[in-house]
């Protein structure tokens, strides 16, 4: 009985160790994935996201980086969402894009590749003892089914200075009411 319980505990620290390693990998990997940059704030200037910067009273830059796997227009709605965000917390009913500013840097980053190769199925064994027989699943060397392949891209620094105002003559016909922006979803719903 013992012998099972030590092989159940041994398969489980394997998997742990396995998984650990894992994250460890991905986790503490600089490089960037090329994938699309959700809508989300920037955890270091480093970072993808959204950040800003108040200039003046009503006045805020906007920057947006995302990588440039990320399309162009959503890049754009999601500087202008977060510029309205800031508009309804400091209390401004219109907004108004004053200048906008499109950087590109290229950078090295991370692409996951799918194989359509079938994955190989782990190695069965049937082990044996006094208690009975079970089928155990043996360590091996297993192809991944995805290759994860550097490549080229480039970030995508999109800004904007907005100016910010609750009368919307101050800010000419080219304002945005805040409400406006703010009622448009970010993601389009399920089915479209």
């Amino acid at each position: 009985m013992n012998n099972k319980k030590n092989m159940k505990k041994s398969r489980l620290t394997l998997a742990c160790v396995g998984v650990a390693f894992s994250l460890a990998i991905v986790g503490c990997s600089s490089t960037p994935v090329a994938a699309p940059t959700p809508y989300k704030s920037a955890s270091s200037k480093a970072a993808y996201g959204y950040s800003s910067e108040k200039i003046s009273e009503n006045e805020y830059k906007v920057l947006f980086k995302a990588t440039d796997k990320t399309p162009a227009d959503k890049v754009q709605q999601y500087a202008l969402y977060r510029a309205a965000e800031i508009a309804e917390k400091q209390g401004f009913t219109y907004l108004a894009i004053v200048k906008t500013n499109v950087d590109k840097k290229p950078v090295v980053a991370r692409e996951v590749m799918a194989n359509k190769e079938e994955p190989v199925a782990f190695q069965t064994d049937r082990q044996c003892t006094m208690s009975g027989c079970d089928e155990v699943a043996q360590p091996m060397a297993v192809p991944s089914s995805n290759d994860v392949v550097k490549t080229q891209i480039n970030d995508i620094y999109f800004t904007i200075n907005v100016m910010m105002a609750n009368d919307k003559t101050r800010l000419g016909k080219n304002a945005f009411t805040v409400l406006e922006v703010l009622s448009e979803p970010l993601e389009p719903k399920n089915g479209n």
